[in-house]
């Protein structure tokens, strides 16, 4: 137990320094039900899966796909990252959301350095966006760390036009394939925030 203890004081430590980083506190969970993910508008290449859950609450749906499932073996620590479009009812509008929800999720000993994002594509351009809060869960095991941060549409769909795209937070990093950009070219069309027509064939 001494041992144990040890090593897990030096990574909680770590992301708490982070300036405006994560409370620790467990997520609210809303009250969601399985439904109906919107159709495809366009063709795109890509095996990820689409899942649609209706807030009876709020009368919304949330559509997500995690784009990047996270990996956490002995030195192996990559982040998960799932992205998340919130519509009114349960179907889509006339009116493309105005934003993407990034979920960016990582596991003790992984700590990001501090809160903000940064996506880097085409020619060097970039988009910083700070987080908009998060939370922190002890697990059964071991402590995982959560941050949100919100996304502009349009700023996404620029960004998902190169076929070189990098995120990072707090110093820790994922480039993204071929299969992984088209998934939210996906997700983006079946909530009309996809320019009809781009990349209809599913090349990235």
């Amino acid at each position: 137990m001494l041992v144990r203890w040890s090593l897990r004081v030096p990574a909680y430590v770590a992301f708490c320094v982070a300036p405006g980083l994560l409370a620790a506190q467990t997520a609210a969970t809303p009250r969601l039900a399985r439904a109906a993910v919107p159709p495809a508008v366009q063709a795109f290449q890509h095996h990820k899966k689409l899942v649609a859950s209706y807030d009876s609450v709020a009368d919304s749906t949330h559509l997500s796909v995690v784009t990047h499932k996270g990996k956490y073996f002995l030195t192996m620590q990559r982040p998960r990252l799932t992205w998340t479009v919130v519509y009114a009812g349960r179907s889509p509008g006339s009116t493309a959301p105005a934003q993407v929800q990034l979920e960016f999720r990582t596991q003790e000993p992984q700590a990001a350095a501090d809160s903000r994002l940064l996506i880097l594509y085409g020619a060097g351009q970039r988009l910083e966006i700070e987080s908009a809060g998060g939370f922190s869960d002890p697990g059964v095991q071991t402590w995982s760390y959560y941050m949100r941060f919100p996304v502009s549409c349009a700023a996404l769909v620029e960004a998902l036009g190169s076929d070189q795209i990098q995120l990072a937070v707090g110093g820790i990093s994922e480039r993204f394939k071929p299969d992984q950009v088209e998934a939210l070219r996906d997700l983006l069309s079946r909530v009309g925030g996809w320019p009809a027509g781009c990349f209809e064939a599913g090349g990235a």
